[in-house]
């Protein structure tokens, strides 16, 4: 089983045995990377190794006739193109410090970026009512950011204003739809038979000639109220009296029951009140010479004598 080693920490190594070894092993990968990129690339390569202490033969890629033409080529170079692609200790840490520059500077406008969204969502929420105290490039690039929004609100509304034209304009070219006339119904005669046609049927459903065509109903005649008819006055009413004062009282009662006044100078019972005339005429025996006139409590005793208390009028 493979023992699992940490990454080595780039660092100099003071056993002189591990530090040997690590060499070996790296400057055969260091050639093979060397032998790779050429391959892949079609690009001369030259990789010259020394050993420690430098007592021992360096080790080379390519061969050594090869690399020396290489290295030729290289020398007979103009001085500007070696410099222009020199890397030494100082380009290399020039181009360290012109990365960390940029994302330093990138850090920077992202910190800007997101101090300008919260101010403008406090000035949105009613927190901030003025920007004094705003540094100037922060000022500068809120302006900028409003600047942005308003321009991208104004492209907004004149996109969504041209549509609504066109689509007014497109509508507006439309031909109109057509409408058919209304049928217009044929004058009304008066009082003229109405005449309705049946429905069309089908050619093999004409089986029966079709029916004459309906007459109108004969109008109907006005409605005119009845004459307004006078009431019957009380003396045309004939006087319901019981069967028993009938008898009691002979003709002159039963003449009165028959319609006929028993007063028929005046037309009305005296007192307005026939159970008094009738009560005269029980009461008058034509013996005396001179009419009788009944009384109240007379009229009371003649209705109690007949069986006739319901008549009886109640006093006050």
């Amino acid at each position: 089983m493979p023992r699992s080693r940490g990454k080595l920490k780039i660092q100099w190594i003071v056993e002189n045995a591990s530090r040997n070894a690590t060499f070996r092993k790296r400057r055969a990968t260091l050639l093979e990377k060397a032998k790779e990129l050429s391959t892949l690339c079609k690009i001369p390569v030259v990789v010259v190794v020394y050993g420690p202490g430098g007592n021992a033969e360096p080790a080379s890629w390519p061969e050594l006739e090869e690399a020396k033409k290489i290295m030729q080529k290289y020398q007979a170079l103009p001085e500007a193109s070696k410099v222009t692609r020199r890397l030494d200790n100082e380009g290399l840490l020039r181009q360290g410090l012109k990365k960390v520059g940029k994302r330093f500077e990138s850090c920077k406008a992202s910190t800007r970026q997101l101090e300008v969204n919260l101010i403008l969502n406090d000035i949105s929420l009613g927190r901030r009512s003025n920007l004094d105290d705003l540094p100037p490039e922060i000022a500068v690039a809120l302006r900028s950011e409003v600047e942005l929004l308003r321009s991208s609100i104004y492209e907004r509304l004149n996109s969504l204003t041209s549509a609504a034209a066109a689509a007014v304009l497109v509508s507006s070219q439309q031909e109109p739809l057509m409408v058919a006339p209304l049928a217009m119904a044929p004058p009304m005669v008066p009082n003229a038979p109405l005449l309705v046609q049946p429905p069309p049927l089908e050619p093999d459903l004409l089986l029966v000639p079709p029916e004459q065509p309906l007459m109108a109903p004969p109008p109907e005649p006005p409605m005119v109220p009845p004459f307004a008819m006078a009431p019957p006055m009380l003396a045309d009413v004939p006087v319901l009296v019981p069967h028993a004062l009938l008898a009691a009282a002979g003709e002159p009662l039963a003449a009165a029951a028959a319609g006929v006044g028993i007063n028929e100078d005046d037309g009305f019972p005296r007192n307005g009140s026939y159970l008094l005339e009738v009560a005269d005429a029980i009461l008058d025996d034509g013996r005396s010479g001179h009419a009788v006139q009944a009384t109240d409590d007379d009229v009371d005793r003649l209705l109690r004598e007949h069986g006739l208390e319901s008549f009886i009028k109640p006093k006050p």
